[in-house]
């Protein structure tokens, strides 16, 4: 479904990512791990529009996308979640959904499929007239993904969906990821939650310093003993089980 090759982005003549090439299946969700500041959020701006591609190519089913206004890029179907969730506090959450509906599919959580907007996201179903600046911090980030679907997206990118959000809270988010994935929708998700990320992806890339220095399956990763002892705090002797977290 998506392909990148060979990607370069750069700001003000700094480069952040140095040549990297990954690829995305229909139905996968695949994880791109690694410390703040490694290009992550780099890589999906580049995909979704928000930044052009200094060099290297981004297609998507089989069409060069790669320095497309984000705008014609949510048109084919390549909608992102961005980090920090960006609502639009002084509208109400159904406002915030009316927002991002540019196009109409089957994720669109429409006010009249209470239905589904209960089943997806119990915790805004009640508040849909209230102002989103009342939501907490899991809320938002609810509203978040909620908008994200609302643009009927065939690809969606996530950027740190669980950042500061309770262990509790992002466990459900990760609960909801699952839930997506489950229904056919493919994801790219940018995480540092590794152990949690891992668990639930099919395939992963590690970044570092804008290059990608390890990739694989997620079963792949986490029995690498690289990745487990850099990012998990686990010594590199000892074995990593994703179902006990050990």
């Amino acid at each position: 479904m998506l392909e990148v090759r060979r990607l370069h982005v750069s700001y003000g003549g700094l480069r952040a990512v140095h040549g990297v090439s990954l690829e995305v299946r229909t139905g996968e969700i695949v994880c791109i791990i690694g410390p703040n500041g490694a290009g992550k959020t780099s890589i999906l701006n580049a995909v979704s529009g928000i930044v052009a591609p200094e060099a290297g190519d981004v297609l998507f089913e089989g069409q060069p996308i790669g320095g497309l206004p984000a705008h014609a890029v949510v048109a084919r179907g390549i909608v992102q979640v961005p980090e920090g969730r960006l609502i639009f506090g002084t509208l109400s959450v159904e406002e915030n959904l009316r927002v991002a509906a540019h196009r109409r599919g089957p994720f669109v959580l429409r006010r009249r499929d209470r239905p589904g907007l209960r089943r997806l996201f119990p915790a805004l179903a009640d508040k849909l007239d209230g102002p989103a600046a009342g939501l907490s911090g899991g809320e938002a980030q609810m509203l978040a993904l909620a908008r994200g679907l609302e643009a009927e997206p065939r690809l969606l990118l996530l950027d740190e969906p669980s950042l500061g959000l309770s262990p509790k809270m992002a466990e459900e988010v990760f609960a909801l990821i699952r839930r997506l994935r489950d229904q056919g929708l493919t994801m790219l998700l940018v995480e540092q939650n590794v152990r949690q990320t891992l668990a639930l992806a099919d395939r992963g890339y590690v970044l570092e310093s804008g290059r990608i220095t390890l990739q694989g399956t997620a079963s792949d990763l986490l029995s690498d003993h690289r990745l487990v002892s850099n990012y998990l705090g686990v010594s590199a002797g000892a074995s990593l089980d994703p179902a006990s977290g050990r």
